[in-house]
């Protein structure tokens, strides 16, 4: 299987200069990996870049997940999402998830 140059393009626009390990390690399995997550899922639908960026930001925070929001947060600045929109959705994911805390309890 060879990487389609979709799934080389994008990568490097959401993760400029970064090489897995995955590369050396299990090259088949990042082939694999990288021409489904940055060809195949990103052309299934008609979402632009940043709207994508953003709805990923929003479950990340309602699912916290942090480590994954910090890796993807570059990405989502490198597609035009702005540093007040991710404070926004910091803020709006915070208060919505803790009001489903609160009337839990």
């Amino acid at each position: 299987m060879k990487l389609t140059d979709f799934a080389k393009e994008y990568h490097e626009r959401m993760f400029p200069g970064y090489v897995s390990r995955f590369r050396k390690t299990d090259p088949e399995f990042i082939k694999r990996f990288d021409n489904f997550a940055f060809d195949e899922v990103v052309n299934s639908d008609d979402l632009d870049d940043r709207t994508r960026m953003i709805a990923i930001l929003a479950t990340l925070v309602g699912f916290q997940g942090i480590d994954e929001f910090k890796g993807m947060l570059r990405a989502a600045l490198n597609f035009g999402v702005t540093p007040v929109e991710v404070k926004e959705i910091v803020y709006q994911g915070r208060r919505i998830w803790a009001s489903g805390v609160s009337s839990r309890t």
